[in-house]
């Protein structure tokens, strides 16, 4: 009798136990935990990286060659518009979920809580943005925010619009925005704007170093110029051998008249004005190379430098663009003759400076592009008036000591770009 009563409890104990397993292999669909798509992994950014005693990539950049994180706007838990420039001179966290996730996405989220809770009394602000806001609208997301007393002045659950989504995500962070794959990293920005760094949420290590490196960012005072970061935004800085990996041109390189690369953050810290102009071009080009000669003639050492991108990058080859500048008497450590490749620069007229013509052609205006990388202003050269504005604006963009929060344009030309 007993006999066969401790056989049937080990049968009953065994049924059991396959149950549990199988309900947690249920429990852990791979929909929940999302897979790090490539556009997300270390070992895809071509460089040469520095491995640390866990095996984590990192690689020690400029601060200045550190992506800045555009402006954005969605609308928190509370159903409050959200307004990334309201954040200026604060430093932030962004992380991605979505609140029907109930395993994976939870323990991101108590880490978070976790973190925030040793952060305690640092001024830095947590973002959560959904990847899923077809069902997470700001009452699904309050009663999720709810179940960490999270406040929107604190830590924001926040959704908007799935283009918008994707437009941060991808663009701002390079990183996938869906519920099948998006980031298990937790994203670091200072207080200048610039994607500083990345942090596994689920590796202790990880989180501690995060610990500290935000206290670090928010003691900040001043913008870092000329420091050197250690990182693991691996692709900070890199130049991309596809161009179809580059979902929107903020930053760029180029090739300089000497044969040298040119990268444009490497003009962070100061205040420089580009046109765009081709070297057979017998007339508009030939007068406007002429007027930025003469303009650094008459400011002298209060002109910015000038940097001049060729539409024509076939014909203007670096030979080229050298006999041309010499023509013109270019001092090359103050007025930079670039070219490239066709595409991308097509991609940095429409993109980087919103040109008009949207690269097809070039334009005639003169683009003034602050201390940070951001276009400020766009200018006629041939009109007198706006000749003031330009001058006028540089001396105040030289003045600033950090990131305009709110981007765009301090001046618009009111003349429509003329193309050539």
């Amino acid at each position: 009798m007993f006999a066969r009563v401790r056989v049937f409890l080990w049968i009953l104990v065994v049924v059991s136990a396959a149950v549990v397993i199988y309900l947690r292999s249920v429990d852990r669909r791979p929909v929940e935990r999302p897979r790090v798509a490539s556009i997300d992994k270390d070992e895809n950014d071509g460089t040469n990286l520095q491995l640390d005693s866990n095996g984590r990539a990192f690689v020690t950049v400029p601060w200045e060659h550190l992506p800045s994180v555009g402006r954005f706007e969605l609308i928190d838990q509370e159903g409050n518009k959200f307004d990334s420039a309201d954040l200026a001179g604060q430093a932030y966290v962004v992380s991605f979920f979505f609140a029907s996730c109930p395993t994976f996405c939870m323990d991101l989220n108590k880490e978070i809580d976790r973190v925030n809770s040793a952060l305690k009394g640092t001024d830095i602000r947590f973002l959560t943005l959904t990847v899923d806001p077809k069902n997470d609208t700001p009452e699904v997301l309050n009663k999720y925010a709810e179940g960490f007393s999270a406040t929107p002045e604190r830590w924001a659950f926040l959704t908007g619009q799935n283009y918008q989504l994707v437009e941060i995500g991808e663009n701002m962070f390079n990183v996938p925005v869906n519920p099948e794959t998006h980031t298990d990293n937790i994203l670091l920005v200072d207080k200048w704007g610039r994607y500083r760094d990345r942090f596994k949420w689920d590796q202790p290590y990880d989180m501690k170093r995060f610990v500290k490196v935000a206290k670090e960012v928010a003691a900040e005072t001043k913008p870092p110029l000329g420091k050197k970061i250690d990182t693991r935004n691996v692709l900070a800085g890199v130049e991309r051998e596809e161009l179809n990996d580059i979902r929107w041109v903020r930053d760029f390189f180029l090739t300089e008249r000497s044969g040298e690369k040119f990268f444009s953050r490497d003009l962070t810290g100061e205040v420089w004005i580009a046109n765009f102009f081709f070297s057979n071009c017998p007339g508009v080009c030939k007068a406007q190379n002429q007027y930025l000669r003469n303009l650094q003639k008459r400011l002298g050492d209060d002109c910015p430098r000038i940097v001049s991108i060729t539409t024509d990058p076939t014909r203007d080859t670096v030979e080229h663009l050298r006999e041309f500048a010499d023509t013109l008497e270019a001092d090359p450590e103050n007025w930079l003759f670039l070219t490239g490749s066709p595409v991308l620069i097509k991609r940095i007229g429409s993109e980087y400076f919103k040109a008009d013509s949207g690269g097809e052609h070039h334009s005639s205006l003169l683009y003034v592009v602050d201390r940070w990388g951001q276009v400020r202003g766009k200018f006629d050269w041939e009109n007198a008036a706006d000749e003031l504005e330009m001058i006028k604006l540089v001396k105040v963009l030289e003045g600033e000591d950090q990131p305009n929060p709110r981007g765009g344009e301090t001046k618009e030309t009111t003349k429509s770009e003329g193309q050539k």
